[in-house]
């Protein structure tokens, strides 16, 4: 059983918001083991929730993920529970949010949208469905409910897209967006290691394109691997093609923000 709940938000640490919602699953699920992943996502930013969630899922794909960056809050879109291919459980808001994790999950492949009622619960603040709604949800499947026990199933097929989506090939190009720059300035491509395999980009060098700015980039395994204030690219942590600046920032360098789109030549990898 899955008992390990992975809670990513925009709240901050400022406020009471993260310590009520910590105090609300341990009431309902004492058994519970709470991992704060991230909660200095900035507010409203969906896309950020989502590259961050992701990368959770793929370090973590045996926790139930709790992921609240949720702008539009009682207004009318559904509290989810994702069930993804790989059994992972993931819980918030339709608004995108959640589907990139899911994808690293291989898909979904049940959605249940949660009815409070089914948590024997009191109707929620419109302000605080992370309070009243999705923490306690979260509580639930770690004590053993499963999803369709927390509300009715809905197609996945009407649930809000993604921020960003899966790269796309395009003749001798991969294409994929930049999902997310880290605190050091290391820019993620939503190009996974999986993806790199089936397109067969496994030499020493990639030429990356954003717009008219190419550059040549070893690909590598860690920072290290080149010289101070030189660029290599690489998979890290979170899982995707990451291009970075050794004790620098890349997005500084090159100037390129989230959302900007990256294309990989296949014909320009260097097989050695």
């Amino acid at each position: 059983m899955q008992n390990i709940i992975c809670f990513v938000s925009d709240f901050g640490l400022e406020d009471t918001w993260v310590g009520v919602c910590h105090a609300v699953i341990h009431q309902s699920c004492p058994q519970a083991r709470i991992v704060d992943l991230a909660h200095q996502i900035p507010p409203f930013d969906i896309r950020k929730g989502a590259a961050v969630a992701a990368a959770g899922l793929y370090q973590l794909p045996d926790a139930i993920h709790l992921v609240v960056v949720d702008p539009g809050v009682g207004g009318g879109r559904m509290d989810l529970c994702l069930m993804a291919a790989n059994g992972t459980r993931l819980v918030g808001p339709d608004n995108g949010v959640l589907i990139p994790a899911a994808r690293r999950g291989g898909g979904v492949v049940q959605a249940v949208a949660i009815d409070p009622g089914k948590l024997h619960l009191a109707p929620p603040l419109a302000t605080f469905h992370a309070r009243d709604v999705l923490a306690p949800a979260a509580a639930a499947l770690a004590c053993g409910v499963e999803p369709l026990s927390l509300g009715r199933e809905v197609e996945v097929e009407t649930l809000a897209p993604a921020p960003f989506g899966p790269c796309v090939a395009e003749g001798n190009m991969l294409s994929a967006e930049v999902v997310d720059i880290d605190r050091f300035g290391s820019m993620r491509i939503g190009l996974t290691a999986d993806d790199m395999g089936r397109h067969g980009l496994t030499g020493s060098v990639l030429e990356l394109s954003f717009g008219h700015l190419l550059i040549e980039v070893p690909f590598a395994t860690t920072f290290s691997d080149v010289d101070e204030g030189e660029p290599v690219a690489m998979v890290d942590s979170s899982g995707w093609l990451t291009l970075a600046v050794r004790q620098g920032s890349a997005a500084e360098r090159y100037g390129i923000e989230p959302g900007a789109v990256l294309r990989v030549r296949l014909e320009d990898v260097d097989t050695g």
